[in-house]
């Protein structure tokens, strides 16, 4: 990936935070492969050549905005493992992945499109990092064992990219709400069921 706007410039971030910000927008109401450049930068309040001062192309812009929100998912299951009102790590973990997947389906599925991570060795490493993330709030669970730790978390997190892949499916790219909502219970279910369910 390369960026060509100077590092540490102010103007750069406030740029490329705009037209990312109005990316992730717009991603919210049509299909990646739908959006353009020039809509994006109408959107942002940029010229088109702006645009391609900080993004060599559409598929760059959209590989920044895939790994700031591997970022951001992995900051909140950081954030939410530690939450000691939600009861475990596997529980915080779970919620801050499908709040994510709830709240912002079409980046979600854009994070673990299998076209993109098959091309882009950065996306697989910051997904790495997010999975890394989940998987310390599996190790912190004393109910699973240590020897079962990364298998838990690593299908947890297979079920995750697949409820992304069913989203992508969709017209819409998301799921209808009460599937999406099973799925979720369901998956809350396997992580933390009750005592006499065990």
């Amino acid at each position: 990936m390369n960026v060509r706007a100077r590092p540490g410039s102010i103007e750069t971030a406030g740029v490329r935070s705009r037209v990312l910000g109005a990316a992730a927008q717009l991603l919210a109401t049509q299909p990646a492969e739908d959006l353009s450049l020039r809509v994006i930068a109408e959107a942002a309040g940029v010229g088109l050549a702006s645009i391609y001062h900080y993004f060599a192309s559409k598929e760059e812009l959209l590989l920044h905005l895939a790994m700031e929100g591997l970022e951001t998912l992995r900051r909140d299951i950081m954030a939410l493992q530690a939450d000691p009102e939600i009861g475990s790590p596997m529980r915080g973990g779970h919620r801050a992945f499908f709040s994510f997947l709830r709240t912002k389906p079409a980046l979600f599925s854009l994070m673990f499109n299998e076209r993109m991570l098959a091309r882009h060795a950065e996306m697989r490493e910051a997904e790495d990092r997010a999975f890394l993330a989940y998987q310390a709030a599996v190790q912190a669970d004393s109910r699973i064992p240590a020897r079962q730790q990364e298998n838990a978390a690593r299908a947890i997190w297979a079920l995750g990219r697949g409820m992304a892949a069913m989203n992508a499916s969709q017209p819409d790219g998301q799921l209808p709400p009460d599937i999406a909502e099973k799925l979720s219970a369901g998956a809350l279910y396997l992580i933390d069921r009750p005592p006499e369910d065990a």
